[in-house]
């Protein structure tokens, strides 16, 4: 391991390319005495070109200091690891614009503490992956505990200078993403580590060095020790990665372990994928390229849906009434559903999308003008035009929401007497006829003589 230390300007970064709110807290740090520095994805990402989606910052100074320094705007986070998340109100320019009045949001950005390469045994699973990890060292070190060579760079805004240890410039610019020291080792210390050499490798365009590929399918089984909401996050990082179909596509010819995914596993680890689920990664894919907003509940609610439809047509057979044969379905894929991770908020989101479908398919006058305001329209607009596609929707009903959604009121009226042409009734349950009272008779009282 060489130390090399480069010119910022050399390699074509500077100060101003960075996130503001990251510079002021590694001034902050210099100021108070420690060392700051951007580490990992913010600079491999600004060295090749591309806008970094968050800034990971490294500091000597423990969390219980970096947390005196930043006060009420700073708290630390973790078990296996504490970091200390440092706290900025930004506006919201979009939404200001939008609600014609400022609009604020949090913005966090998480701060670390140089970690040591010497890890206790105590601190280590049967299978060697890393338990807990608050042993603080310097840099040196905290290079050494990093996964792959382009992310242990380590750049100082304040001196314009880039600390490389392992050769990770040579790397960005052979465009190659190599795993730092003994690869099998390395796995074994996390071997999530396989998962997240896929998923760079096809965000950024990179080869896989050939000796970090091979002992990928040494330790894959070992993916089935990690716990599963860990597994969980790696998925969902997958699917907004912006390149999840061809993520998925080498993942399957990696042949990762069945229960890795569970979900993956039904959808797309087989000869013959879901079409309605790769659709669904497509567009996903295609709106991140254009750097449009994506939905989570719209990508799992979409990749979900198969099945769910098909258990909906099965319910119709037996159950006219549809908004009640779609909750059937729904309850009859719960349990598969809470398999692949999927927590009680994100299944109820992802239900509200679902229900939706019904108000599309079959819109009746009682609900058409609460439906354009639900909290999940957005994503269910997105699952009807996507069933359109899938000659899931009548063609002439999908017409009329197109032209209803772009509608001026006195148009909206036309619509809605059109409607009752078009649109199927939604069955209603008949009432059972009461049977008639029995009338009761008096009884007289008997005559005395």
């Amino acid at each position: 391991m060489t130390k090399q230390i480069y010119s910022a300007a050399t390699l074509g970064l500077n100060h101003e390319m960075m996130d503001q709110d990251a510079l002021q807290v590694i001034k902050k740090l210099q100021q108070n005495g420690f060392s700051g520095y951007v580490v990992g994805g913010g600079v491999r990402d600004l060295l090749l070109g591309k806008k970094p989606k968050d800034y990971d910052l490294v500091t000597d100074a423990d969390p219980e200091k970096i947390r005196r320094i930043f006060g009420r705007n700073s708290m630390i986070i973790g078990r296996r690891f504490k970091i200390v998340h440092v706290y900025f109100e930004r506006k919201n320019e979009d939404r200001s614009a939008r609600i014609g009045k400022p609009s604020f949001a949090r913005h966090i950005l998480e701060v670390s503490t140089f970690r040591s390469n010497k890890v206790h045994e105590q601190a280590l699973s049967e299978h060697g992956r890393i338990l807990v990890d608050n042993n603080y060292g310097d840099m040196d070190e905290d290079a050494f505990r990093r996964d792959f060579t382009v992310n242990a760079l380590y750049y100082d805004p304040i001196a314009e200078v880039v600390v490389d240890y392992h050769n990770g410039i040579q790397d960005i610019e052979k465009r190659l993403i190599r795993v730092i020291g003994n690869p099998y080792e390395r796995y074994l210390e996390d071997p999530v580590r396989v998962l997240r050499a896929i998923r760079l490798s096809e965000k950024l365009g990179l080869a896989i060095d050939e000796n970090t590929y091979i002992n990928f399918r040494n330790v894959k089984h070992l993916l089935l020790n990690e716990p599963k909401g860990r597994l969980f996050e790696e998925m969902l990082k997958l699917l907004m990665s912006g390149n999840a179909l061809s993520v998925v596509r080498e993942l399957y010819e990696l042949k990762i372990p069945r229960k890795v995914f569970p979900l993956l596993d039904k959808l797309f680890f087989n000869p013959t994928p879901d079409e309605f689920a790769l659709k669904v990664l497509e567009k996903t894919d295609l709106r991140l390229a254009g750097n449009e907003d994506v939905s989570l509940i719209f990508i799992l609610a979409g990749m979900m849906w198969p099945p769910i439809y098909k258990s909906w047509l099965q319910e119709l057979e037996e159950n006219p009434h549809p908004r009640q044969a779609l909750m059937d379905a729904i309850a009859r894929n719960k349990d598969p559903i809470f398999a692949s991770g999927i927590s009680q908020n994100l299944y109820s989101s992802i239900r509200e999308v679902w229900m939706l479908q019904v108000d599309f398919d079959l819109p009746s006058f009682a609900r058409l003008e609460h439906v354009p305001v639900h909290g999940r329209f957005r994503q269910a607009w997105h699952l009807f035009n996507l069933r359109n596609e899938f000659k899931q929707v009548d063609p002439q009903l999908f017409d009329w929401w197109n032209r209803f959604m772009v509608a001026d009121e006195t148009l909206r009226t036309e619509l809605l007497v059109e409607l009752g042409d078009i649109a199927p009734p939604e069955y209603k349950k008949k009432r059972k006829a009461r049977k008639p009272k029995r009338r009761r008779t008096k009884h007289k009282p008997a005559a005395t003589e």
